[in-house]
């Protein structure tokens, strides 16, 4: 989550950190034109784009919104949907190689699933849009729709159905399990949890990287020279690698907290070094003070927005406070479950009354996906309903 990925999301995990497993499908049909898009796993004349994709994994790089037919689908195929960001669209295609169905790439600013979700820009107007625009009603004799389970929070699978026609399921967080989805009818207690490997977190560390010496290595490189941007874009490589391999580990409230743990190590092992070297003059120790504490700082406040567990929210990194703190009211529950289908870790669970309860708070990402989806608006954000009340006191 929080792309997310998304989980590439999920499904970007990528929040962004999606994973695209399998081989590469041997022919996907472009209906936009009508042409065979050979199956090419790593054109070498295609390297740049991947490589711009992984560094900078947060600057939207948009596809065409299309309908993509994979393999030999029919009029009983199932139609899933996914976002415009090129990243999610080609592992999604690579991930279903083999299964005959089709893919509507909606329009959302070339985000991924769950940035573009929650930020509102894949929505049911998205949809609806590339519904239109796809004619797949013409296509198809059902009305279903697979959607990405990270999508829950921006998407509300009741209006979705009263606005389209459409029935609105949400698939697995991971693309890679959708064909067994597909095939079974049934989704694990597995297929709705977000994970974070550690292949995930150092492919989030070299984009978090990127992203912050691409837009601060100017301030220390005008401050201090030239050399001490390069010194802060390895020191940014160095902090992005341990907060992300250290998320669970290193001690901390916040990863503001966590990562000025890591600053005071690492400015000890500094200063140790340059006195071995016999560099330990004033100017030295406040410049290298300076570049480890604005890379621990940027590193903290970044990683947040490139992990599929955490929000990115001010109040939350610094404080360690959050704008949602849920509860279930027991009478208006009606104990469907749907809370803890989209829930993207576990945070709910059934009580001997068959009701819905909020166990663990501490995990909650703060997606805001069950407050969404539930039917009956049982679930409430405790905080907004305060916010509320205070207002209306005013």
């Amino acid at each position: 989550m929080k792309e997310t990925v998304a989980t590439e999301s999920g499904l970007s995990r990528i929040h962004p950190a999606t994973n695209g497993r399998g081989a590469a499908p041997q022919a996907i049909r472009d209906d936009a034109t009508t042409r065979e898009i050979p199956a090419r796993p790593w054109p070498v004349f295609d390297w740049p784009r991947r490589l711009f994709q992984l560094v900078f994994r947060m600057v939207p790089y948009p596809t065409k919104p299309r309908l993509i037919k994979i393999g030999s689908p029919n009029r009983k195929s199932p139609v899933l949907v996914t976002t415009n960001y090129d990243l999610t669209v080609r592992r999604v295609c690579r991930a279903l190689a083999g299964t005959d169905c089709y893919l509507l790439v909606a329009p959302a600013g070339g985000l991924d699933v769950w940035c573009a979700a929650g930020g509102g820009r894949f929505s049911i107007d998205s949809i609806i849009s590339i519904i239109k625009t796809s004619r797949i009603a013409e296509i198809v004799d059902h009305r279903r729709l697979l959607l990405p389970e990270l999508s829950a929070s921006g998407i509300n699978m009741f209006d979705l159905k009263r606005r389209t026609g459409w029935i609105g399921i949400f698939g697995p967080v991971e693309i890679e399990d959708v064909p067994e989805f597909l095939k079974t009818k049934h989704k694990t207690e597995t297929m709705t949890r977000v994970t974070f490997t550690v292949l995930q977190r150092l492919e989030m560390a070299v984009a978090m990287w990127g992203s912050l010496t691409l837009r601060f290595t100017l301030f220390p490189a005008l401050i201090f020279g030239w050399r001490a941007g390069l010194w802060f874009g390895l020191t940014v490589a160095l902090f992005s690698l341990a907060i992300s391999l250290g998320c669970f580990v290193v001690p901390g409230k916040t990863f503001v907290q966590k990562s000025g743990v890591l600053a005071l190590i690492g400015y000890a092992v500094t200063l140790g070094i340059l006195s071995y070297l016999d560099q330990a003059t004033p100017f030295e120790a406040v410049k290298w003070a300076t570049l480890i504490g604005f890379a621990s700082f940027l590193a903290g406040t970044a990683f947040p927005s490139y992990s599929p567990y955490w929000p990115c929210g001010y109040s939350k990194l610094f404080y360690g406070s959050c704008d949602l703190q849920l509860e279930v009211i027991e009478t208006q529950c009606i104990g469907c479950g749907v809370c803890d289908n989209v829930c993207p870790v576990e945070c709910f669970a059934l009580t001997d009354q068959k009701k819905m309860e909020f166990v663990n708070p501490k995990v909650c990402v703060g997606c805001g996906a069950c407050v969404l989806q539930c039917p009956t608006d049982a679930i409430i954000n405790e905080v907004a309903e305060e916010h509320l009340r205070q207002a209306t006191c005013s």
